[in-house]
């Protein structure tokens, strides 16, 4: 039960950050450094052990990272700990109280983080705590946002670096939700990145602001206008809109799907019901006559589709440097969400380096491991077997992650443990009109191998 607690956390911790994003709430607890910096301190005092409202603790001294504003775990580094606290509810044993910092009316955590958000998992409304006060000249409530302070500075800079309200003074460029900017700016430069590609030849940022904005942003504010999208969702800048579409459209689709979902699925298939539940849970503060009608509005603007892929294809360059290390290499996917599967198998390729060793690999050292010893070898199987004639709307990239995908499923829900090589060879044959010529090559590529061994 103690496990179950912990999981089902963990998962109220994902939606809740969608949730707040898109209502544009902060998620995050406040650093306890952070506001007192930004506060004209008057003094401090111990003053107790007091009964503290759960809900009004709402930042940590150390722990900001590692819980949401609700005490929601966000990473698994501390399950351990956490599982042992909430062991000690199931078995009424007596923790000691939690040390707190109180400011005007809201509480730090000093020691005792786990404490919390296992104490609101059970539902608990107040928790013993030691507590410091911090005098402030003013009243600070539980809603206070880090991001009212932050916000105009994203603002000034992104108009400094950008320029856009001076190369584009008729449109403004709007949002009132931190952290917006920042991704715009990088919207910004992965667009520089891909002008580059076309043009092979680099690119200055002006031209590629003025092209994103004319290119990739204008039309797709002018479809959401056009369409009467910004009047459904009063709470949003066309801005956010813009950026909400980029970010969940894929997830948007999957929520209105209307065909039924088999129960024999392939791995394929259980990632879609899972992301048409993710964007149920996403969603579910919008009625479904908007939602409709913004996932129509979207399906239609299909170029909207080739832009998220080559902003994806961009950050998993940015974050592997693969075309750096290996000039000339290409990992093209044609489906949103590859490029983030492909980092999760290098993750994974390093981790597995890393135990054979003994030893904490570097990432790059990872990278072109993986590549050499994963991805090219399953590539080269791809191309030798001719799979790719069977599926000409894919690349050799979806079919590497398919193959790979598909292996574990098979695995995991079947017991069988195949290689890729094998799971590639019956792809081909059960989608090849061709079977008896891909039985010859396959026979023929086999005793190849087994020559060069």
């Amino acid at each position: 039960m103690a496990e179950m607690d912990f999981d089902r956390a963990r998962r109220k911790a994902f939606w809740r950050r969608v949730l707040t994003w898109l209502k544009g709430e902060s998620n995050e607890l406040l650093p306890f450094d952070d506001v007192r910096e930004k506060m004209p301190i008057k003094g401090q005092y111990y003053s107790g052990l007091k009964q503290v409202p759960i809900d009004k603790i709402v930042g940590s001294f150390g722990r900001y990272r590692d819980f949401d504003r609700a005490f929601l775990p966000l990473q698994t580094r501390t399950r351990g700990r956490w599982l042992s606290i909430n062991k000690a509810h199931y078995t009424d044993i007596i923790l000691p109280p939690v040390e707190l910092y109180k400011m005007g009316d809201i509480y730090f955590v000093k020691d005792g983080n786990h404490r919390i958000s296992v104490a609101r998992e059970w539902g608990q409304e107040f928790v013993d705590a030691f507590v410091t006060e911090i005098v402030v000249p003013f009243y600070i409530s539980p809603d206070v946002q880090m991001g009212e302070l932050a916000l105009q500075k994203e603002r000034a800079v992104f108009l400094e670096n950008t320029g856009i309200d001076k190369l584009r003074p008729e449109n403004q460029v709007l949002t009132y939700r931190q952290g917006q900017y920042p991704q715009l700016s990088e919207h910004i430069s992965v667009h520089r990145w891909y002008l580059g590609e076309q043009e092979k030849q680099e690119v200055s940022y002006q031209a590629a602001v003025l092209s994103w904005f004319d290119t990739v942003y204008q039309p797709l504010v002018r479809v959401l206008q056009d369409n009467g999208i910004l009047d459904l969702f009063p709470d949003l800048t066309e801005t956010d809109l813009y950026l909400w579409a980029i970010r969940y459209q894929y997830y948007l689709r999957q929520s209105i799907r209307d065909e039924i979902i088999d129960e024999q699925v392939d791995i394929e298939d259980m990632e879609k019901v899972a992301k048409h539940e993710a964007a149920r849970m996403v969603l579910e503060d919008y009625p479904m006559k908007q939602l409709r009608r913004l996932v129509s509005v979207l399906r239609d603007a299909d170029w909207l589709d080739e832009v998220i892929v080559t902003q994806e294809r961009a950050e998993f360059y940015s974050q592997t440097r693969l075309n750096e290390i290996i000039p000339g290499v290409e990992l093209k996917a044609s489906i949103q969400g590859q490029y983030e599967r492909l980092e999760e198998h290098i993750d994974a390729h390093r981790w597995y380096l890393g135990e054979q060793h003994g030893a904490e690999i570097q990432y790059t050292e990872a990278v072109i491991s993986w590549y050499q010893n994963v991805y090219l070898p399953l590539v080269v199987i791809i191309r030798e077997l001719d799979i790719m004639y069977d599926f000409p709307d894919y690349t050799e990239t979806d079919l590497y992650l398919w193959i790979i995908g598909h292996q574990w499923y098979l695995r995991e829900s079947l017991g069988a443990d195949l290689s890729v090589e094998q799971v590639a060879e019956q792809l081909a044959e059960a989608y090849s009109g061709k079977k008896s010529e891909r039985s010859d090559r396959i026979s023929s590529v086999k005793r190849d191998g087994k020559d060069e061994e």
